[in-house]
Protein backbone atom coordinates (compact mmCIF):
# COMPACT_ATOMS: atom_id res chain seq x y z
CA UNK A 1 0.00 0.00 0.00
CA UNK A 2 2.79 2.46 0.84
CA UNK A 3 4.07 1.63 -2.57
CA UNK A 4 0.98 3.18 -4.04
CA UNK A 5 0.63 6.08 -2.66
CA UNK A 6 4.58 6.75 -3.11
CA UNK A 7 3.75 5.82 -6.55
CA UNK A 8 0.70 7.91 -7.14
CA UNK A 9 2.81 10.94 -5.38
CA UNK A 10 5.22 11.15 -7.80
CA UNK A 11 2.64 10.82 -10.54
CA UNK A 12 1.24 13.80 -8.99
CA UNK A 13 4.38 15.45 -8.86
CA UNK A 14 5.03 14.83 -12.23
CA UNK A 15 2.27 15.96 -13.92
CA UNK A 16 1.63 19.31 -11.56
CA UNK A 17 5.10 19.87 -13.25
CA UNK A 18 4.20 19.31 -16.52
CA UNK A 19 0.87 21.72 -16.07
CA UNK A 20 3.08 24.68 -14.97
CA UNK A 21 5.99 24.47 -17.52
CA UNK A 22 2.96 24.29 -20.04
CA UNK A 23 1.22 27.65 -18.73
CA UNK A 24 4.71 29.15 -18.63
CA UNK A 25 4.94 32.10 -20.99
CA UNK A 26 7.34 31.20 -23.68
CA UNK A 27 10.66 33.56 -23.57
CA UNK A 28 12.01 34.39 -27.17
CA UNK A 29 15.23 34.98 -28.51
CA UNK A 30 16.82 38.02 -28.63
CA UNK A 31 18.36 38.60 -32.04
CA UNK A 32 22.03 39.49 -31.52
CA UNK A 33 23.82 42.71 -32.06
CA UNK A 34 26.57 44.01 -33.75
CA UNK A 35 29.03 45.81 -31.18
CA UNK A 36 31.97 47.52 -32.23
CA UNK A 37 34.67 47.69 -29.45
CA UNK A 38 37.45 50.69 -30.24
CA UNK A 39 40.78 50.76 -29.25
CA UNK A 40 43.76 53.32 -30.07
CA UNK A 41 47.24 52.75 -29.87
CA UNK A 42 49.51 53.73 -28.71
CA UNK A 43 47.99 54.97 -25.69
CA UNK A 44 48.28 57.99 -24.59
CA UNK A 45 48.45 59.68 -28.09
CA UNK A 46 52.12 61.33 -28.68
CA UNK A 47 51.53 64.70 -30.39
CA UNK A 48 54.80 65.81 -31.94
CA UNK A 49 55.53 69.43 -32.31
CA UNK A 50 55.66 70.67 -35.72
CA UNK A 51 56.43 74.41 -35.16
CA UNK A 52 54.34 77.61 -34.77
CA UNK A 53 51.68 75.86 -32.94
CA UNK A 54 51.11 72.80 -35.00
CA UNK A 55 51.25 69.47 -33.84
CA UNK A 56 51.16 65.94 -35.78
CA UNK A 57 48.96 62.79 -34.03
CA UNK A 58 49.90 59.52 -35.45
CA UNK A 59 48.15 56.15 -34.13
CA UNK A 60 46.75 53.38 -34.96
CA UNK A 61 42.36 53.01 -34.48
CA UNK A 62 41.63 49.27 -33.91
CA UNK A 63 37.55 48.17 -34.98
CA UNK A 64 36.82 45.31 -33.43
CA UNK A 65 33.15 43.33 -33.25
CA UNK A 66 32.29 41.58 -30.16
CA UNK A 67 29.07 41.44 -30.62
CA UNK A 68 28.48 38.38 -32.83
CA UNK A 69 26.97 40.42 -35.98
CA UNK A 70 29.07 41.61 -39.13
CA UNK A 71 28.92 45.21 -39.20
CA UNK A 72 29.74 48.64 -41.23
CA UNK A 73 31.47 51.51 -40.64
CA UNK A 74 28.67 54.57 -41.74
CA UNK A 75 31.44 57.10 -40.46
CA UNK A 76 33.87 58.12 -37.64
CA UNK A 77 34.85 61.41 -36.01
CA UNK A 78 38.01 62.08 -34.27
CA UNK A 79 37.98 65.26 -31.82
CA UNK A 80 41.02 67.17 -29.86
CA UNK A 81 40.06 67.72 -25.98
CA UNK A 82 41.08 70.33 -24.34
CA UNK A 83 41.36 69.58 -20.11
CA UNK A 84 40.56 66.20 -21.03
CA UNK A 85 37.01 67.13 -21.89
CA UNK A 86 36.53 70.24 -24.25
CA UNK A 87 36.80 69.78 -27.85
CA UNK A 88 39.50 72.48 -29.48
CA UNK A 89 38.72 70.01 -32.92
CA UNK A 90 36.70 68.04 -34.35
CA UNK A 91 36.27 66.12 -38.18
CA UNK A 92 33.94 63.59 -39.43
CA UNK A 93 35.57 61.12 -41.74
CA UNK A 94 33.26 58.88 -44.12
CA UNK A 95 33.23 55.40 -44.19
CA UNK A 96 35.23 56.39 -47.79
CA UNK A 97 38.16 57.50 -45.84
CA UNK A 98 38.70 53.91 -45.13
CA UNK A 99 38.06 52.43 -48.58
CA UNK A 100 39.74 54.84 -50.09
CA UNK A 101 42.98 53.46 -48.13
CA UNK A 102 42.44 50.08 -49.37
CA UNK A 103 40.46 48.81 -45.93
CA UNK A 104 37.12 47.49 -45.90
CA UNK A 105 34.19 49.48 -43.95
CA UNK A 106 32.74 46.19 -43.42
CA UNK A 107 33.67 44.33 -40.50
CA UNK A 108 32.95 40.34 -40.76
CA UNK A 109 31.45 39.20 -36.80
CA UNK A 110 34.55 38.87 -34.41
CA UNK A 111 37.03 39.85 -36.51
CA UNK A 112 38.65 43.57 -36.54
CA UNK A 113 40.47 46.59 -38.55
CA UNK A 114 43.20 48.08 -38.09
CA UNK A 115 44.09 51.35 -39.50
CA UNK A 116 46.79 54.18 -39.40
CA UNK A 117 45.71 57.68 -39.29
CA UNK A 118 47.94 60.77 -39.03
CA UNK A 119 46.65 63.88 -38.24
CA UNK A 120 48.20 67.24 -37.91
CA UNK A 121 46.71 70.37 -35.96
CA UNK A 122 47.18 73.73 -34.40
CA UNK A 123 46.99 74.39 -31.32
CA UNK A 124 46.36 78.48 -30.69
CA UNK A 125 47.79 78.08 -26.96
CA UNK A 126 50.24 75.25 -25.88
CA UNK A 127 48.48 75.25 -22.64
CA UNK A 128 45.50 73.52 -24.66
CA UNK A 129 48.47 70.30 -24.32
CA UNK A 130 47.67 70.35 -20.33
CA UNK A 131 45.65 67.15 -19.61
CA UNK A 132 44.87 66.91 -23.65
CA UNK A 133 42.71 64.02 -25.18
CA UNK A 134 41.03 62.52 -28.06
CA UNK A 135 38.04 60.66 -28.67
CA UNK A 136 37.15 59.00 -31.44
CA UNK A 137 33.38 57.66 -32.32
CA UNK A 138 32.52 55.40 -34.91
CA UNK A 139 28.77 55.17 -36.22
CA UNK A 140 27.95 51.39 -37.31
CA UNK A 141 24.98 49.31 -38.77
CA UNK A 142 24.82 46.17 -38.40
CA UNK A 143 23.85 43.14 -40.52
CA UNK A 144 20.19 43.35 -38.60
CA UNK A 145 19.73 46.37 -39.72
CA UNK A 146 20.65 47.93 -35.78
CA UNK A 147 22.07 50.98 -35.70
CA UNK A 148 24.65 52.05 -33.05
CA UNK A 149 27.34 54.38 -31.51
CA UNK A 150 30.59 54.02 -29.49
CA UNK A 151 33.49 55.72 -28.30
CA UNK A 152 37.06 55.61 -26.78
CA UNK A 153 38.80 58.88 -25.03
CA UNK A 154 42.72 58.47 -24.79
CA UNK A 155 45.26 60.68 -23.45
CA UNK A 156 47.74 63.11 -25.30
CA UNK A 157 51.39 63.36 -24.40
CA UNK A 158 53.77 65.89 -26.46
CA UNK A 159 56.50 64.12 -27.60
CA UNK A 160 59.69 65.90 -26.32
CA UNK A 161 62.07 67.94 -28.82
Amino acid sequence: MNGNIAAAARLFALSAALISCSTAPKESIAPLRGRLVLEVEPNPIVATPLGNNWYELNFDIIMREAGGVDVTIQDFTVDALALKSVPVRSHTYPATFITDRGYPAAIRAGKYLRFAFTRRWPLPNALLLSGAAARVTARTIDANGVRSETSVRVGVAVARQ
